[in-house]
């Protein structure tokens, strides 16, 4: 028990102390990104911040399990080179003991890694966007220029007369598809909605042309353009397909408990040799199964052999290098 109790500490310990750091790298590194974007004008400055910590349960699902691989690596290479793992096999600490022992700290971080995938990261990522999308939106809006024509998307062509602050003033709207052709004229109009991509207009006529002998026309106190698309910004939309959400979170904690199994067998070291020379090639390791997962993370249901089959090369070699390692014990 007290045994346990000292290597389930180290694995702890290890893992908490490699997450602030690759927290600190990622952090830093995003934070970057978006001070590129706010640089450019593409995104306000002041939700920078918030923004990252949005993202903070996201950076968790990567860097938790790749902790928690790399600490178990790091805990038991310590305890061969300082000779301490053969006092703890002749006190019981067996193989089969250790990976009992991992079972608890395998169960916590597959529990937050599977709420944070499947339930968190979701609900965030569509405040972040829509929070992205709103500032967006208003910078664009702030930079329409009266007496000037503005294209919005595709379709919409804008022109003001004159500006008050938000409000802009003797507008002129046109609208037009494949299908039909709009022309809105407003004696006012300003951005409203949460996500500040409905224009709100007051007092105007819309005069709808069907073709070249058919013009309606109606009569407006009040009218509301809803998703509006002002310019050349990213579509930030989330993709809440459920097929895609169900398939990613069941995928990281089979990559969880899969490397559990691999870094048992490359942490055995000798006692020449440094706790740190299986580090590397565990990072490559990780860092080949986590691209590889990574590129079915948005994948439908009818990709999932191709996802089952990731694992299973995994799966394999996990097994083949206790069977070649562990063969003697």
């Amino acid at each position: 028990m007290i045994i346990n109790r000292y290597f389930l500490k180290s694995i702890f310990s290890y893992t908490l102390t490699i997450s602030l750091i690759f927290i600190l790298i990622i952090v830093s590194s995003r934070s970057i990104q978006y001070l590129e974007q706010a640089a450019r004008g593409e995104i306000n400055p002041e939700i920078v911040f918030l923004v990252v910590l949005l993202r903070f349960p996201e950076f968790l699902e990567l860097i938790l399990p790749l902790s928690f691989f790399l600490s178990i690596i790091l805990s038991l290479g310590k305890y061969r080179a300082d000779s301490e793992f053969v006092i703890m096999e002749q006190l019981g600490f067996s193989l089969g003991r250790v990976y009992f022992s991992l079972l608890f700290p395998v169960l916590i971080i597959s529990s937050f890694v599977f709420y944070s995938s499947s339930t968190l990261t979701p609900k965030l990522d569509s405040k972040v966007e829509n929070l992205l999308r709103a500032e967006s939106m208003q910078d664009k809006y702030n930079s329409l220029q009266p007496g000037e024509f503005h294209r919005l998307g595709q379709t919409t062509v804008l022109l003001a007369e004159s500006r008050n602050k938000d409000v802009l003033g003797n507008v002129f709207i046109k609208i037009a598809n494949d299908e039909s052709e709009r022309i809105i004229k407003a004696l006012s109009a300003r951005l409203i909605g949460e996500n500040k991509n409905e224009l709100h207009l007051e007092r105007g006529e819309i005069y709808f042309l069907q073709d070249t002998e058919s013009i309606l026309s109606l009569t407006f106190d009040e009218f509301t353009l809803k998703d509006l698309d002002l310019g050349d910004f990213r579509n930030y939309e989330v993709n809440l397909d459920n097929n895609s959400l169900s398939l990613w979170p069941l995928s990281l904690i089979t990559m969880i408990v899969i490397s559990v199994l691999i870094s048992l067998p490359l942490s055995k070291i000798s006692a020449r040799q440094g706790r740190f020379s299986r580090v590397l090639p565990a990072l490559l390791i990780f860092a080949v199964y986590t691209g590889m997962i990574l590129s079915f993370k948005d994948s439908h249901l009818e990709n999932l052999r191709y996802v089952i089959a990731t694992h299973s090369v995994f799966l394999f070699f996990g097994l083949f290098m206790n069977f070649y390692v562990f063969r003697k014990v």
